[in-house]
């Protein structure tokens, strides 16, 4: 097939969760297909430098991507729209006339349209079936559900129009695909029941992970997580002020290391932590993995399922986490991971696996077990193939989409 893929995240290089993803998809769908790629772009990201994608896929156009400004003319604009404020700011009508572009030069057999944001810029009325890949309506309706007053009505009101345009959207395309089963019972829910949807969860490239000559520092935890998203910032923060008080009584020396970029991120608060090292962006993250005795997800906000999980298990670092950081993934407490959610209890949890070895061992083979045969991008890639083919198939039969 020729497929046309339209991707809010420039997929290069692979260095956070929607890119890794992203990326992973594209290199399957390569093996067997021609992948025609229009992307936004960016900053931290460069198209001349991004060789390995190149080789996956035909880079169609690039485009500077627009990022949500709630001070904007066109935010404001949002407000008397019927689509959300966010969308209607960063809409871009070059993007949209570099698909109808590719559309008419490409003749493309179907559209994946990578999140929402993507999914702005499909025309209707073409013929050709649509994807809509990576539907993610958890993280804002958790935040409604924490919020109060004015700032409750608020974020309400933002769903709703939120929602409202997902079931638009959902009305134009073939097939949706979501990470968790949570989330696509929230878009049955709340969206459409009718519509035709499908649990593609994040994934992990074992073999790349798999680390035989792991040395652990005994007081050394990890955090893979960019604090430049502000759940990730929330976890850190919580760790900080909550658990390592109470961990650090233990475990005098212990540290915790937080992978990613910290632009444009107020790190005060934590740099009067002794206990935390904010250690920047790293090439492989494998090397620091290698040497982290515990990985750590005290996760209280977001959606979706995380990588940095399924990452630390393919590298066999046991993993505590809350139970909204473990969510969508088909993790059993005690079997493949610890799951705490107050600080006594997930100090508790990181002091027994620094102490009981046997405990640490067990639980990182179980979850090299579990991400091996349910997690393996290859695996979930080849689902989301067939998916495809299915479709794409179904569609020409009945001469719509």
């Amino acid at each position: 097939m020729d497929i046309l893929f339209i991707s809010t995240w420039f997929p290069y290089p692979p260095d956070n969760g929607s890119r890794i993803r992203i990326y992973n998809l594209l290199r399957a769908l390569s093996r067997e297909h021609t992948v025609h790629l229009i992307s936004l772009l960016q900053d931290d990201s460069n198209p001349n430098n991004a060789q390995p994608l190149h080789d996956i896929c035909r880079v169609v156009s690039v485009h500077k991507s627009r990022w949500f400004k709630p001070g904007t003319f066109k935010s404001f604009a949002g407000l008397f729209s019927s689509r959300p404020r966010s969308v209607v700011d960063t809409y871009l009508p070059e993007v949209a006339s570099a698909v109808k572009r590719a559309i008419e030069d490409i003749r493309p057999d179907v559209i994946i349209a990578s999140q929402i944001g993507a999914a702005e810029y499909v025309p209707s009325g073409t013929g050709i079936p649509v994807i809509i890949e990576e539907i993610e309506l958890s993280n804002m309706w958790r935040r409604m559900e924490t919020l109060n007053g004015l700032r409750h009505l608020r974020t309400s009101l933002t769903l709703g129009k939120h929602i409202s345009y997902i079931r638009r959207l959902l009305q134009r395309c073939t097939v949706y695909t979501c990470v968790s089963e949570n989330e696509q019972n929230l878009i049955q829910l709340n969206c459409s029941p009718q519509a035709r949807g499908f649990v593609i969860p994040n994934g992990v490239d074992v073999k790349h992970y798999h680390q035989a000559d792991r040395q652990p520092d005994e007081a050394t935890l990890i955090y893979n997580g960019a604090i430049t998203y502000s759940a990730n910032l929330d976890a850190v923060n919580y760790f900080a002020h909550d658990i390592y008080p109470i961990l650090s009584m233990a475990v005098p020396n212990i540290k915790l290391r937080v992978t990613g970029r910290t632009d444009g991120v107020d790190t005060s608060g934590l740099s009067k932590c002794p206990g935390i090292d904010l250690v920047g962006y790293i090439d492989d993250i494998r090397d620091i993995l290698r040497t982290s005795a515990v990985c750590v997800v005290p996760l209280r906000e977001g959606g979706g399922s995380r990588l940095k999980i399924l990452e630390a298990m393919a590298a066999g670092v046991p993993v505590v986490s809350t139970s909204m950081g473990a969510e969508g993934i088909k993790a059993v407490h005690g079997t493949h991971i610890l799951i705490a959610d107050t600080p006594a209890e997930f100090s508790a949890a990181v002091e027994k696996l620094l102490i009981d070895s046997d405990l640490a061992q067990t639980l990182t083979k179980n979850a090299i077990r579990l991400v091996t045969e349910q997690y393996d991008w290859h695996a979930i890639s080849a689902e989301f193939e067939h998916i495809i083919g299915l479709n794409v198939s179904s569609v020409k039969t009945s001469g719509c989409n």
